[in-house]
């Protein structure tokens, strides 16, 4: 009997959630695990990577079985800016403040969309924003500066 991959696309996706969970419940594993009753720090970052490794295994089985999709070409164009935004909010954040640093992320991810339109990414990107400056500022109260700071 031979082994035929009927959905490549779901037995790739289920072995990396599994190597995934594998990866965390190595890191886990010096992590004292204490009792169901009186958890320690492994606990629950061990039960996670189990209960993720089973989906994925889940998953990649059901590729076996099911036809799916086919592992769609690996799209540079869209990664790449989205990597750029990161690293320029990572960099203006504190300079620049959070509004501009997030304006700046805004736009430059807004080139790796097929179908971007101006007026949804602005209207999409203003209430973004404000919940962004309501929330961390504000709300949780963290050290960031709103505007760039002269």
């Amino acid at each position: 009997m031979t082994l035929r991959i009927r959905s490549p696309q779901d037995v790739a996706g289920g072995l990396v959630l599994v190597a995934l969970a594998a990866v965390a419940a190595w890191q886990a594993a010096d992590l004292d695990m204490g009792r169901t009753s009186r958890m320690g720090p492994g606990y629950f970052p061990t039960v996670l990577s189990g209960l993720i490794a089973l989906f994925g295994a889940g998953i990649a089985l059901r590729g076996l079985r099911v036809r799916g999709d086919t592992i769609a070409p690996f799209r540079w164009r869209r990664l790449l800016p989205v990597l750029l935004a990161i690293t320029l909010f990572g960099l203006l954040i504190r300079p620049a403040g959070l509004i501009l640093a997030s304006v700046v992320l805004l736009l430059v991810t807004s080139v790796a969309a097929p179908d971007f339109r101006w007026r949804g990414t602005l209207i999409f990107g203003a209430g973004l924003i404000l919940f962004a400056v309501i929330l961390f500022p504000i709300l949780l109260g963290l050290p960031l500066s709103i505007w760039p700071r002269f």
